[in-house]
């Protein structure tokens, strides 16, 4: 076989490798970027009713609660919660209710040494997160049973074992009912009507 050939098969194999550990390398960045629409599958689900109520409609109620709270930096991730609510199967007035209970909505999150952008108090607030969205995403996970790690603490439980499980009575006794008080208050919550976005308007 003539030597200029090996040489140019060795380029072309060379060239294919380069080739595919670029792809490898840019498919998980562009994953990890990916808008939430892209993640939930939202334009499958954007129509379901829960309570019935809309994601838009349901994330406008915890938008307004948070901002009710003098502005709490929760405000404005309603609909990453809903959409994270509706894809795990949990009660999508939960991870707000919590963030309200363990960090005032965001203005008592965990430090940035013991756990960063985890306004939830996950994993006793020992656990870092790259931003809100990344921890909405994995404490919903959790909480709906899909994390392989956590599934046998809430893998198919109701709504008050859950709570249970992630704040046991035995560490703070009135952890569920003061849980439940928030997600009661945010059900409740009026929402302005706006014309240029009735669909987000609920009274």
């Amino acid at each position: 076989m003539p030597k200029h050939f090996n040489v140019f098969r060795q380029m072309v194999l060379g060239y294919i490798l380069i080739v595919g550990l670029a792809v490898g390398l840019i498919t998980p960045i562009a994953q990890a970027e990916a808008p939430l629409d892209s993640l939930y599958n939202v334009s499958q689900s954007e129509e379901v009713l829960v309570d019935g109520l809309t994601q838009a409609q349901r994330a406008a109620k915890i938008d307004t609660f948070f901002t009710k709270r003098d502005n709490s930096p929760l405000a404005g991730y309603g609909l990453a919660m809903v959409q994270a609510a509706d894809y795990y199967g949990i009660d999508w007035r939960l991870l707000p209710a919590i963030g309200t209970i363990e960090s005032n909505g965001g203005k008592m999150m965990c430090t940035v040494k013991s756990g960063e952008n985890n306004p939830f108090g996950y994993g006793g607030c020992t656990i870092r997160f790259k931003d809100i969205n990344q921890a909405i995403d994995v404490v919903a996970k959790s909480l709906g049973g899909h994390n392989p790690k956590t599934a046998h603490h809430y893998k198919d439980k109701e709504i008050g074992d859950i709570i249970d499980t992630y704040n046991p009575p035995s560490i703070r006794h009135d952890y569920k009912k003061l849980v439940t008080w928030a997600m009661n208050k945010i059900a409740t919550t009026e929402v302005a009507v706006d014309s240029s976005a009735s669909e987000l308007a609920v009274k």
